[in-house]
């Protein structure tokens, strides 16, 4: 039997991610926005105060572990009711690795309050295992297009080439980003199958991982654009006919995106009185649709996305490649993207704080644009581009590896860099 370099890939990143990882403290992890993912479970299930109306035991937590310099992760509701500004799909991610903490934290020693220590562990790598699941889908998705030793390759590139490593385990493991690329893989993955081979199985899957990726982030519901625009190389009259066909494989769908997206609109019900609820009333936060900063999003030195993750540039290049050998693909990922894209970069905090290497709210993307990656590498392979290519491919990884470790050490500012400090520390290992 053949070696299965791929698998072999998988488990070498997962061993990394996972000793990586193990470098950092998790006994601070559910801090700031986490800290606002995270507030659901213990205000419901340890002081059954959904609301927060008792002041007391959330300025308990606060003078305790210090999650936050302010609460800003709350906003105030009708009669004395405070909302979470977050939605709660981390929550529901976070949610059995909470559980299993808090059966542990008394037989440990430790107050079973939400927040001590067996908590923030638990949590850490259970946010962890999510993403090691989510390496494993992402395999099957490129197997679908790619040889064994191709996949394998994509996968390092993902890996060690993007923002992808600092998320997964330096500093963002428990943002929603590394989660949602788990849930991107898993609707690509759906997709394909269903579209492949019709099973009501599939089209629960799609419509479950869809509307988990709503509940995560509201913005992200354009991930339905994947499944509705997908094509077999057959086209879209072979889909349709497929539709028609499996009419309640479309209904098991709907219901299986409304059963995960429903709990929040459940929470804004039964604590503001309305189904929908804005709650991004902070001044200088919110959505500029008639300005993004796309410009200053991809290529800006405090943060661009190309700048500090040129892998991308080749990423989005792919999708030309797309449009020449696999036209059917290309509208499904370029939409999601471009949509994507244009959401993300019409934040008013573009650069989106502090805490990311690099255009951290691309991160689910690279589920879905490692395909054009793929078709663009294999275009370039053959003949006399593949030592160039190679050599290419080898300097981004090395620069990328490079300057994650700069940000870590302090020397790429977290949020404040430019052009001139840029070009001051580029390849330093300490700050001039």
């Amino acid at each position: 039997m053949p070696p299965r370099w791929s698998l072999l890939a998988v488990w070498a990143l997962c061993a990394l991610l996972l000793v990586l990882r193990a470098t950092q403290t998790a006994r601070h992890a559910l801090t700031w926005d986490v800290f606002g993912y995270y507030l659901y479970l213990p205000a419901t299930f340890i002081h059954d105060d959904p609301a927060l109306r008792d002041r007391a035991w959330l300025d308990a937590v606060m003078a305790t572990y210090d999650p936050s310099t302010t609460l800003y992760q709350l906003v105030d509701g009708s009669d004395g009711a405070r909302v979470i500004k977050y939605s709660s799909g981390m929550a529901l991610a976070y949610a059995p690795w909470f559980f299993i903490a808090h059966v542990l934290a008394e037989p440990l020693g430790f107050p079973a309050d939400g927040f001590s220590a067996p908590y923030q562990i638990a949590i850490t790598y259970g946010l962890l295992a999510w993403l090691l699941v989510g390496l494993f889908l992402f395999r099957r998705v490129l197997l679908r297009f790619f040889s064994d030793g191709w996949t394998a390759a994509l996968l390092v590139l993902v890996v060690l080439g993007t923002n992808f490593l600092h998320l997964a385990a330096l500093d963002g493991t428990l943002l929603t980003h590394p989660f949602l690329f788990t849930l991107h893989a898993g609707l690509l993955l759906a997709t394909i199958r269903w579209h492949e081979k019709p099973s009501w199985q599939a089209a629960v899957a799609i419509g479950a991982t869809a509307g988990w990726i709503t509940l995560v982030r509201p913005n992200e519901g354009v991930c339905v654009l994947l499944p509705l625009l997908w094509a077999g190389s057959d086209g879209f009259t072979a889909k349709w006919r497929s539709v028609r066909a499996h009419a309640m494989h479309i209904v098991l769908a709907a219901v299986a995106f409304v059963v995960l997206a429903a709990p929040q609109l459940l929470y804004w019900k039964s604590i503001t009185g309305q189904w929908l609820f804005y709650s991004y009333v902070n001044p200088g936060e919110g959505f500029d649709f008639t300005t993004p900063y796309t410009w200053d999003y991809l290529f800006s030195f405090r943060k661009g996305w190309f700048i500090y993750t040129p892998l991308a540039l080749l990423m989005v290049g792919g999708l030309l490649v797309l449009w020449r050998r696999a036209r059917h693909l290309f509208w499904p990922i370029t939409a999601l993207f471009a949509l994507n894209l244009y959401i993300t970069s019409s934040w008013t905090c573009w650069w989106y704080a502090g805490g990311s290497f690099s255009a951290r709210s691309m991160m689910p993307m690279y589920a879905v644009l490692a395909l054009p990656l793929g078709l663009l590498l294999k275009e370039l392979a053959p003949g006399r581009w593949r030592m160039p290519a190679f050599a290419l491919l080898s300097l981004i990884a090395a620069l990328n590896l490079f300057q994650t470790w700069q940000w870590s050490a302090g020397i790429i500012d977290r949020d404040r860099m430019t052009g001139a400090y840029y070009a001051a520390i580029f390849g330093r290992t300490s700050r001039p």
